[in-house]
């Protein structure tokens, strides 16, 4: 059984949908329409995002087409309990030009039952930053 400062099994399940790259767009289908995603760094990317709608195309969908196989995700470690669950991981990627693409994040997501709401992400800003300065067509 999961102590108060680690999550169950139910929510453990859910990361694990980062760990395949066919089963990344499962993740954030949890995500709640309306979910309020902050994405914080010095990178183009950076931002307050209200809804699935807005985010997904507007962050993951810029770096999604710059990569060679898709981007999945090694969990490093997950955290806490009740509503809250805190993930340490490392993306997992090959950029179009054989460049690893492998920036490190911590999610701190807020939960309503199995539905993410609230998430505040923390990326590595220089690995966004090379990419996108390397790669993007914009």
């Amino acid at each position: 059984m999961a102590g108060a400062d680690e999550p169950g099994t139910a929510r453990r399940e859910v990361f694990a949908l980062l760990e395949r790259v066919d089963t990344v767009d499962e993740f954030f289908g949890r995500l709640a329409d309306d979910v309020r995603w902050t994405l914080f760094g010095k990178h183009p990317l950076a931002g307050s995002y209200r809804g699935r709608e807005e985010f997904v195309p507007a962050t993951i969908g810029k770096v999604r087409p710059l990569l060679d196989g898709g981007l999945r995700f090694r969990i490093r470690g997950l955290y806490g309990g009740g509503a809250v669950t805190v993930a340490e991981m490392d993306g997992v990627a090959t950029a179009k030009d054989g460049v690893p693409y492998d920036p490190f994040y911590v999610w701190v997501c807020r939960f309503e039952g199995e539905t993410i709401v609230e998430v505040n992400a923390y990326i590595d800003s220089a690995a966004v930053n090379d990419i996108l300065e390397r790669l993007s067509p914009e």
